[in-house]
């Protein structure tokens, strides 16, 4: 009798132990599922404003620079490497889906003379900037960017994108907004932002934030913040960082300023490495300029540009970007193509092509020595934004 009592004691004891180790189990898979969904619940930096007043045209690209860059301003570093050549290009039309690239050698760096910064006249040097450094010329002022959004998600898919880049000094914004449908009710949404400075290596991000939405897109937020040599990530870890990482809507404005600056080569073949801070990890990302200069048809006519192709087989199912530069319009990307998880699925992506010319602001005109005529006045405000707009 004493013997059973002290079996059931020890069952009891031990269905009871078992009970708390699974109560255990659940609640700290419960606490790793949200820290799994963490975002920063804090408000986004308020959008720079700016007056865009004037089309640009396509021109011939610009001269080497002439003076000598300051600071370290020009230097290509060890991640600029020259690959063998013989990578195959794509001309197929907007919505076709390329090959992949193969596997790059990556064989000891060339070197090229450094480029020269342009300086910037009086009227452009702001205070907002890191330390003495002031933006030079190099850098466009404000520019917006409308694109016909093509593609492919279980069937082909129609809407429209804008890529603003925005400046207030030395303080930058980058916004890339798509979305599918039509724009009074779009079916899917995405916005990719970057908020942080201009310094003398090229952008510095401090926030990047996604959002999703859409009638049929749900409603879905991740937000980076960096600090000194660390991103917090979309899941709440911080995980160290290069000072030239980049984000993803960043890296096409970096790309631009370093194709345009020369810091990087336009040729078939170049290799340029650039570290990515995605949603989940930090990631040393690869681009390469495929072979010649392709055509883009767009309504400006048809325009010469540098593809300039993601070559990643490690992704882990992160997105995949490739974009046409064009030398003509200061090495803006006149077609950019996103691929969801190119990987594991290369029929699902979205293709931006130029849809008009790209819009600029302008800088602040020369303070007149008279008062202006009405007339006057109403022309020298089609010509440029005030001195509280410039660089926006």
């Amino acid at each position: 009798m004493a013997g059973g009592l002290s079996q059931r004691r020890t069952a009891l004891l031990a269905a009871l132990t078992l009970l708390v180790v699974v109560l255990h189990l659940v609640l700290l898979g419960g606490a790793q599922q949200l820290l799994g969904t963490w975002a920063p619940d804090t408000p986004e930096p308020d959008r720079i404003q700016a007056v865009f007043v004037r089309a640009l045209q396509p021109a011939a690209p610009p001269p080497p620079m002439a003076t000598r860059p300051r600071g370290t301003e020009g230097t290509p570093g060890p991640e600029a490497v020259k690959v063998k050549p013989g990578l195959a290009a794509t001309t197929g039309a907007p919505g076709t889906t390329p090959s992949r690239l193969s596997p790059l050698e990556t064989p000891a760096p060339t070197t090229q003379a450094p480029p020269d910064a342009l300086q910037s006249p009086g009227a452009l040097q702001l205070p907002e900037t890191p330390g003495d450094y002031q933006p030079g010329m190099e850098w466009p002022l404000s520019t917006e960017m409308h694109y016909q959004l093509t593609g492919n998600y279980r069937g082909p898919v129609y809407g429209q994108a804008r890529v603003q880049w925005l400046r207030e000094g030395a303080h930058y914004q980058v916004h890339l907004e798509a979305s599918i449908g039509p724009s009074f009710a779009p079916l899917m949404t995405r916005r990719l932002s970057s908020d942080g400075m201009i310094g003398p290596d090229g952008l510095m991000p401090r926030r990047f934030d996604e959002v999703n939405g859409g009638l049929a897109g749900g409603n879905r937020k991740v937000s980076l913040l960096f600090d000194d040599g660390g991103v917090v990530l979309a899941n709440g870890q911080r995980s160290p960082r290069e000072d030239s990482t980049q984000d993803a809507a960043s890296q096409f404005v970096q790309l631009t300023w370093m194709f345009l600056t020369g810091r990087q080569t336009a040729q078939p073949g170049w290799l340029v490495q650039l570290p990515l801070a995605l949603p989940r990890r930090v990631h040393l990302w690869r681009y390469v300029v495929r072979d010649a200069l392709e055509t883009v048809d767009t309504p400006m006519g048809p325009l010469q540009a540098w593809h300039v192709d993601s070559d990643m087989t490690d992704t882990w199912g992160d997105m995949e970007t490739e974009m046409w530069l064009a030398p003509s319009l200061q090495y803006l990307p006149v077609r950019i193509r996103i691929w969801q998880n190119r990987s594991k699925d290369a029929s699902s992506y979205i293709d931006l092509t130029l849809k008009e010319a790209p819009l600029q602001a302008m800088p602040a005109a020369a303070p007149a020595s008279s008062p202006a005529s009405g007339s006057e006045s109403a022309s020298a405000s089609v010509a440029g934004p005030s001195a509280s707009q410039v660089g926006r």
